[in-house]
């Protein structure tokens, strides 16, 4: 699939294609399946909601959750990165293991899915925000969850950490409040938002000190 390039899409997209510019040495951080499940999965979902599941992962490439999905039982899973390229290091030898590269907005989703999750990927995507939130509803089944980990902002490393970063950046400072109210508008339930920082678990609630949140939504 040929990758967009300037004049097929929007500004913000291309500032998107422009921090991943480099092909050839796209890496993928290890961090053991236990620790994401006990530190950061567990705060919004049980390893045990996966079996029999259809999931579809926004930004998949690099992601650390596909053994996590997969060797939890999930019936299908969809890995979605606008860059093709960046699916080659989690890629599996697993019939249930499905490429679906391109531009979320417009790719055929095959099939209704369960959960729609995204990770450090929403970020990225504040001025496309509406139009994303309206394609995981229509992605998702009645009833089905989206989930996502991000940047908290209202914990000041988190401010630090965004303005120091040099080159495209396409991440925007954001209030995770709107961002929940963006899907609540779109006729999601709210059933979990919750900040913390994954090695501190004191942390867990409090917006100050909390470097991330994640973002539970039901489908209604």
């Amino acid at each position: 699939m040929a990758i967009p390039h300037d004049g097929d899409v929007d500004r913000h997209t291309q500032i998107i294609l422009n921090r991943y510019a480099d092909r050839d040495n796209i890496k993928l951080l290890h961090t053991a399946p236990n620790v994401l499940i006990e530190r950061y999965l567990a705060k919004v979902m049980a390893v045990d909601e996966i079996a029999g599941k259809t999931i579809l992962e926004l930004g998949a490439g690099g992601s650390q959750y596909v053994p996590i999905f997969l060797g939890n039982g999930c019936k299908r899973y969809y890995a979605n990165d606008i860059i093709p390229e960046r699916l080659n290091v989690v890629r599996r030898d697993d019939p249930r293991f499905v490429e679906k590269p391109g531009d979320f907005r417009n790719i055929a989703v095959p099939e209704p899915v369960d959960i729609v999750f995204a990770n450090l990927t929403m970020m990225f995507l504040q001025p496309l925000l509406n139009e994303f939130v309206v394609r995981i509803r229509e992605s998702l089944k009645v009833g089905g969850s989206f989930l996502s980990y991000d940047a908290n902002y209202f914990c000041p490393l988190s401010i630090y950490r965004h303005f120091r970063t040099r080159g495209a950046n396409p991440g925007r400072v954001f209030s995770p409040f709107r961002y929940a109210r963006a899907f609540q508008r779109n006729g999601f339930e709210i059933e979990r938002l919750v900040p913390l920082t994954a090695a501190y678990n004191w942390t867990t609630g409090n917006w100050l000190f909390g470097t991330s949140f994640w973002l539970r939504a039901r489908k209604l």
